[in-house]
């Protein structure tokens, strides 16, 4: 009766720790589940048996192998928060996207955009898109690479994850609350090789989750359409759309030189760093009381008397008050500035100031 009831205590105690470590690590379904494509499973059976009481030698049958197909499943999604702000003829607007190898193997990837799917709104003019590839969040022009479909589509790994971002132009004469939408596809390298290349998931001949080609899964097995293909409920696209705002402001930061102590440009303490913001509204509107603010890390100390707003240069003080409305405030080490209402498409205002590496 103890042994039973200590064993009961047992039994329990490891279904909770089973629960437990099921809330941490259960599988995502964002994430590929299962063996990868191409692993070649053997498996052998083995019977043991004697004659008048005396073992014999095992007998072993024959070994049966098994390559694991490959699941070709992706997803796509729109990775902006909500419609993308833009002004009226605004060009080189972004929208960002993410691409996921759900299946289980490696596998190439055409990403397709496509910028004519729009009912009743407008029509971005798609222009470039690009892969991320320096680990900057956000487009970086010269530093993330422009992509083609069709020319160095990527190969995406098992779980990995790509980036994508869409860079377009806006017509003009947009109004307030405009809407164009931009639609992104992965088009997996074996549905186009095995289809002749059919990238579109509307078209009567596109196949079916389930659908097989032998042969040209990863690692030599049969390739598998999964549910992400199902186009009752499209995984592998989306639409990321952009709405026009009748004022849409952006600021750009950038450190325009570095002189170190020894007249040179190493960045070392007593460096002094200028940095220059660029504020810029767009659109047919005007963006009211247009505030700055730009808070100093503890690494750096401002210079005085270095701040210049749109050509002028400021004071440090906020004296006299509702007057003199730019300047900055030591004890939050915060530089502050205020350029008034700012009409969209007037010039950038430029800001500049001096701060030294402590």
């Amino acid at each position: 009766m103890i042994a039973r009831t200590q064993f009961n205590f047992m039994r329990q105690q490891i279904g909770i720790f089973m629960l437990a470590c099921g809330g941490l690590f259960g599988a995502s379904s964002s994430h590929a589940i299962g063996t990868d494509a191409g692993v070649n499973i053997s498996n052998t059976a083995t019977a043991t048996f004697s004659v008048n009481g005396a073992t014999q030698t095992p007998v072993n049958s024959n070994t049966v192998q098994t390559i694991v197909d490959e699941l070709l499943d992706v997803v796509v999604v729109d990775a902006n928060s909500g419609p993308v702000a833009v002004g009226a003829g605004a060009t080189g607007a972004i929208l960002q996207f993410t691409v996921t190898n759900n299946g289980n193997g490696n596998e190439v990837y055409r990403i397709i955009a496509e910028d004519d799917v729009n009912e009743g709104g407008f029509d971005p003019l798609l222009n470039q898109l690009y892969i991320e590839s320096n680990g900057l969040p956000g487009l970086q022009i010269g530093g993330d690479t422009p992509y083609v479909p069709g020319s160095g589509d990527p190969l995406l790994a098992e779980d990995s994850i790509l980036t994508v971002y869409v860079q377009s132009d806006l017509p003009p004469g947009l109004v307030q609350g405009d809407n164009g939408d931009i639609q992104i596809r992965a088009i997996a390298q074996t549905i186009l090789d095995a289809t002749g290349g059919l990238d579109n998931p509307d078209d009567p001949l596109w196949p079916v989750p389930g659908t097989s080609y032998a042969t040209l899964g990863d690692g030599g097995g049969t390739a598998v359409v999964g549910t992400s293909a199902d186009i009752n409920a499209l995984l592998l696209r989306t639409q990321g759309r952009y709405q026009v705002s009748e004022a849409v402001l952006s600021i750009d930061k950038t450190a325009v030189s570095i002189v170190d102590p020894f007249g040179g440009n190493t960045i070392v303490p007593g460096s002094v760093i200028t940095y220059e913001l660029a504020l810029r509204v767009v659109g047919s509107g005007v963006a009211q009381s247009v505030q700055v603010s730009d808070v100093l890390p503890a690494e750096l100390a401002y210079q005085p008397d270095t701040l210049i707003v749109a050509g002028v240069a400021e004071d440090d003080d906020f004296a006299p008050a509702g007057v003199d409305n730019s300047g900055f405030d030591e004890a939050s080490n915060t530089l502050l500035i205020e350029t008034g209402d700012v009409a969209g498409g007037a010039a950038d205002i430029v800001i500049s100031f001096d701060a030294a590496i402590r």
